[in-house]
């Protein structure tokens, strides 16, 4: 017997709010979290001009129950463990029951997205720049000093330090994982978590992924590779432009977004909510370039059809594409061209939006941040927008929304994550 995952609870802290609320109404409403990057830092010598910020950011949003859990960690383990917080409490009540529930039991498990980073910013920072002469030179004397007192800070930063602080909070001591499959992680994070529950590993994961790379190291590294939107013609909401015949990258951004996934039987015992049901995910990898997918989108057509394959959907089934739409030349041509061979041509593609175009591109929280949002738009009846989407490119003619919420019931859903290196992953979602 097929073993239901529903969606118990959700956590979410993203350039468009906080809280669930918040964020869906920032949806339906198509509100941008795009704001000026001289807002965030010192920038004036950097040709990018926006990020998308979640806003009003203090680690005091922690609360009670994670502020002595984030200590000095740095700013995406905060949005980690607030996010994976509030989704534990939207299933279970509060951390205490949720605790109770899990204690001892090792089908309560964990599997978390974030970037590869193994020293924070500020360590990386002070680490390297300050160890730069006026001209550019490496100061060998001040970096020997350097290593004879090693950062105090460098021990907090493990890849799986989150998964750490979580399960010592929660005291689930079931299987606990950490990806860094780049932009396709939240995703995958999410997709192996529901099978973990499917087959029979688990009865309870918390999934999702958490990110923030907006600070110099962060623009830089995509900065150079051509990634990010060099616009300066208009504001910081308008910048990005999936889909668009002007769209020339994206907007960075950051975030997390957390999912308590739970055996369905037992959900139902309790009377837990349902959000909706994670039904299949579809994974791959391009084997072509690290940092541009085949023009015909070989490796997201096999990521699609596994998802589909996995939910036990024909193509005719999906009612919307939540497409990965991350605003570059490369991207959305090769994603159009994807949709097409999966789905027939444009006449039998399903509408499409991208969630980048007013978030961000949250790296590797994307996937788990833009299924909260899918979640969010099934529960509220609606097709979310592509902001800036002003002048359709012809080489990306799907049916994508622009502009405003398509006001449309929507049961079944592909949630599209697409990452550097070539890693893909897709989500089926369903209605609850």
């Amino acid at each position: 017997m097929t073993r239901e995952v529903w969606v118990t609870g959700i956590g979410i802290a993203c350039p468009l709010g906080t809280d669930l609320d918040t964020v869906a109404e920032a949806q339906r409403e198509a509100r941008s979290g795009a704001v000026p990057l001289e807002d965030v830092f010192h920038a004036a010598d950097l040709p990018v001009r926006g990020a998308c910020v979640v806003p009003g950011w203090d680690v005091s949003r922690l609360g009670s129950d994670g502020a002595a859990l984030a200590g000095r960690d740095d700013r995406k383990t905060e949005f980690g463990l607030y996010a994976a917080l509030e989704a534990v409490k939207a299933s279970f009540g509060d951390v205490a029951s949720a605790r109770e529930a899990g204690a001892g039991d090792r089908r309560f498990g964990m599997h978390l997205a974030s970037g590869l980073v193994s020293a924070s910013v500020a360590d990386t920072e002070s680490g390297l720049l300050r160890r730069l002469t006026p001209d550019g030179e490496y100061d060998f004397a001040v970096a020997e000093r350097w290593m004879q007192r090693p950062s105090p800070y460098r021990g907090r930063h493990l890849t799986d330090r989150t998964n750490h602080l979580l399960a010592r909070r929660l005291g689930w001591p079931g299987p606990s994982l950490v990806n860094h499959a780049a932009c396709a992680a939240g995703a995958t994070a999410i997709g192996t978590g529901a099978r973990w529950v499917r087959r029979g590993r688990c009865d309870v994961v918390l999934a999702g992924g958490f990110e923030s790379m907006i600070h110099p190291f962060g623009l830089l590294s995509f900065q150079m590779l051509g990634a990010l939107s060099e616009r300066t013609d208009c504001a910081p909401p308008a910048v990005s432009r999936p889909f668009d015949r002007t769209r020339d990258g994206f907007v960075i951004g950051e975030g997390a977004a957390m999912l308590v996934l739970e055996e369905g039987a037992r959900a139902r015992r309790r009377g837990a909510p349902c959000f909706g049901k994670i039904l299949g995910l579809g994974t791959s990898l391009d084997s072509h370039r690290i940092t541009a997918p085949p023009e015909d989108g070989r490796g997201a057509v096999v990521a699609m059809r596994g998802a589909l394959a996995e939910a036990g959907w024909d193509p005719s089934d999906v009612e919307y594409i939540n497409a990965h739409g991350t605003g570059t030349p490369l991207n959305d041509k090769a994603e159009t061209a994807a949709i097409h061979r999966v789905f027939g041509g444009r006449a039998g593609s399903p509408p499409v939006s991208s969630s980048k175009s007013a978030l961000g591109h949250t790296v590797a929280a994307a996937g788990a941040v833009e299924a909260a949002l899918v979640l969010l738009a099934m529960r509220d009846g609606i097709v979310p927008p592509t902001l800036n989407l002003n002048e359709p490119d012809p080489e990306c003619d799907l049916d994508c929304v622009p502009k405003v919420a398509r006001e449309q019931r929507v049961d079944r859903v592909l949630s599209n994550s697409f990452g550097f290196g070539g890693v893909n992953a897709s989500l089926a979602i369903g209605r609850a």
